[in-house]
């Protein structure tokens, strides 16, 4: 008698045997990948009038779908169990009377072991929403409004889509945090409670734990440090519910980023403010008043995504919506009041010494702007192309453009900003960062400029795709707007017409002498002893700045003469004489380094002895070790030129540094990288050198 695997196909001479072969991880394997086969299916070729999006949530319907993948030509999808695809595999299936080609997938096995693909993030998957995925929209020959309609119905979430997708996440996140935080009370806030959301979007959560979150540590309180450790442990622990777990603790708004599997969404969850609640409250109310603001600020944001003018490290979101809000509460305009507005008539709700409520049924003015969308884009576009983003802050508290100054000499500033005066009079740390290129103030959390990371080229190519969609909007109206749309997603900025230059000022005030030569020696002042004389104070910060370009950033760096018969020379032949002489200096740079990159080493321990320039120099080099062992840090071209400009009252130097022809997108990275370091570290090192008696 013989016994029989119907997994393996094997024949056993007994039953101990047999039972031994079951049990064995060989057929284990080999009964996952038979399971694995039986719960997916592939669709070949996926049909063309059919979005791909639209084809997934077709599927969904069938059951919960574990994993897939979106191909140019196919979609594979595994299910939680069989009898999805059991389903599928019955009987033929029509979709938009367009029948579906499915079959059973087939996973291919290496030596017993079912070789599973990994678990897909979203940006591994072709994006539904991708322009190339949607431009048929934008080609038909019919109406702006018609085209409209038809793009937000592919790129926006649906009510029914965030109650099944997203909503569900909030209510089993309390569920399964509560053994850790018993009156825990989650709440979905950002694009997703605006419904300003794109399909397959994140999920921005705020959990409150229910008890005080204090700052230092103590055995009977929760601080942010215990708050992390315990959800990260009951996250990795929960490994079939939560994956691609990423812990932010030292953000300003500490996060920890994860995936919920069951659902495949992306989500942010904080513990810290609750402040981003009411900041989505008021949008959506916002969006309420009038049927044209959802369909403006979705095309604006959808348009920004597209040209990369937003997203992390550029423009937030949010701050893209305010700046359309306050274009909206300009008197010309008109269709959006201003937030004092609505808050003059209610009593004040406190958080964290900020007003978070207004009155939702305030009587407004009837809106008497009868602006098409596509003129409302004409004006944006119009409105922002020339706007003195360098001299003023952005205010939709008020609806008004106020002066740097103002916010200088905080007693110019209007009544309605009683509470940010207040809370710079408790804390100077807290005054709004006006030393940006781009200043939005909160219109709740009036200390906080919500585009204090945009750097100045992100500016430049915000306003520059601003002036194009201008001129775009104003050809386009002579044929009532039919092909605006497309040709507003297909003019491309070109990277010339984009100044891509940053300027770095490293003051000389506390490191050079004020007295002259002849009177140091009566001087008995230590301090102005230790100084550097103007002259020598020059050569130093330009060798630093040398060594900067040679030893930090890793380019290799030659004076361009100012001489057109002297050829280049080698910076190192260059002398005290030479930074003397010469009121600017120009270098030209070149590298292939992205030394930012990756460059956090915690894990590092420098001599105390060392300078800050050489502590960064040994960082380079191991981050530049570091990178080249992985084969996603490839070598980059970069080019810029240098110009050393000297200032002699008040004593300074100025750094002018320009892109050359540096690959696309990697100048801007270095800018956002450099452009702090080199005053910094120039500054440090000038101290270390003053505190050891150093000279070059």
């Amino acid at each position: 008698m013989s016994y029989y695997c119907d997994v393996c196909s094997l024949n056993f001479a007994c039953k101990a045997t047999q039972k031994s072969h079951v049990s064995g991880k060989k057929h284990n394997k080999r009964l996952e990948y038979i399971q694995l086969m039986e719960r997916s299916v592939v669709v070949s070729p996926l049909p063309k009038s059919i979005c791909q999006f639209a084809l997934f949530d077709f599927f969904q319907q069938y059951g919960t779908i574990r994993w897939h993948r979106i191909g140019p030509k196919f979609l594979i999808m595994e299910f939680n169990d069989r009898k999805s695809t059991d389903a599928l595999l019955k009987e033929p299936v029509w979709l938009n009377n367009v029948k579906l080609n499915i079959r059973r997938r087939r996973v291919l096995e290496n030596v017993g072991k079912p070789k599973r693909a990994k678990q897909n993030s979203p940006t591994e998957n072709a994006c539904p929403i991708s322009y190339n995925n949607i431009k048929h929209i934008f080609e038909e020959n019919t109406t702006f409004d018609n085209q409209l309609v038809a793009f937000l119905n592919a790129v926006q979430l649906t009510d029914a889509e965030i109650e099944s997708r997203y909503e569900c996440i909030v209510t089993q996140l309390d569920e399964i945090f509560k053994p850790l935080f018993p009156k825990c009370k989650s709440y979905k806030f950002g694009s997703t409670q605006t419904g300003l959301g794109f399909k397959e979007c994140d999920l921005d959560i705020y959990m409150d734990i229910g008890e005080p979150i204090v700052e230092t540590r103590s055995p009977s309180a929760w601080t942010m440090f215990l708050i992390f450790k315990k959800v990260n442990n009951l996250m990795h622990r929960m490994h079939h519910v939560f994956s691609h777990i990423i812990l932010i603790p030292k953000a300003k708004m500490p996060i920890i980023k994860f995936c919920y599997l069951q659902t495949n969404v992306f989500c942010d969850i904080s513990f810290k403010n609750s402040l981003g609640i009411h900041k989505s409250y008021l949008l959506k109310y916002y969006i309420s008043l009038d049927d044209r603001v959802r369909s403006l600020m979705m095309l604006i944001k959808y348009w920004a995504r597209h040209f990369k003018l937003s997203g992390t490290g550029k423009m937030s979101s949010f701050a893209l919506m305010l700046l359309i809000i306050f274009y909206l509460q300009q008197p010309s305009v008109n269709i959006i009041p201003p937030l004092i507005e609505l808050q003059r008539t209610c009593q004040p709700l406190i958080i964290n010494g900020w007003q978070v409520n207004f009155n939702e049924n305030v009587t407004l003015p009837t809106i008497t702007n009868t602006n098409s969308i596509s003129q409302l884009l004409h004006g944006f576009f119009s409105f922002y192309a020339t706007f003195e983003f360098k001299s003023l802050v952005i205010c939709p508290l008020d609806g008004m453009a106020h002066n740097k100054s103002e916010f200088k000499d905080t007693d110019s500033l209007p009544q309605c900003m009683d509470r940010y005066k207040v809370c710079i009079q408790m804390d100077e740390n807290l005054k709004l960062n006006l030393n940006r290129p781009m200043c939005v103030q909160d219109p709740i959390e009036l200390c906080y400029n919500v585009t204090a990371i945009t750097q100045l080229t992100r500016l430049n190519s915000f306003v520059q795709y601003c002036a194009i969609g201008a001129e775009i909007c104003a050809t386009s109206s002579q044929n009532d707007y039919r092909d605006l749309l497309k040709t507003l997603f297909t003019t491309v900025v070109k990277n010339k017409t984009i100044k891509d230059t940053f300027i770095v000022i490293i003051p000389g005030q506390d490191f050079v002498r004020v007295s002259e030569l002849n009177e140091m020696e009566t001087c008995t002042d230590v301090t102005e002893k230790g100084k550097f004389t103007k002259s020598d104070w020059y050569f130093t910060v330009f060798n630093i700045v040398r060594d900067i370009l040679e030893k930090v950033f890793k380019v290799q760096v030659e004076i361009v003469s100012d001489n057109v018969a002297e050829k280049q020379q080698k910076l190192e032949m260059l002398s005290d004489v030479h930074t003397e002489k010469h009121q600017l200096i120009v270098l030209s740079c070149t590298g292939s380094h992205r030394v930012w990159y990756k460059r956090k080493l915690s894990n590092m321990v420098f001599d105390p002895c060392l300078s800050c320039l050489e502590k960064e120099a040994l960082m380079s080099d191991k981050t530049i070790e570091n990178n080249d062992k992985e084969s996603s840090s490839q070598k980059v071209n970069l080019e810029f030129m240098c110009e050393f400009q000297k200032t002699i009252h008040p004593p300074k130097v100025t750094l002018v540094i320009s892109n050359e022809n540096s690959d696309r997108g990697v100048f801007q990275d270095f800018a956002s990288f450099a452009r702090s370091k080199l005053c910094q570290i120039t500054q440090r090192t000038l101290t270390h050198m003053q505190q050891f008696n150093k000279r070059y």
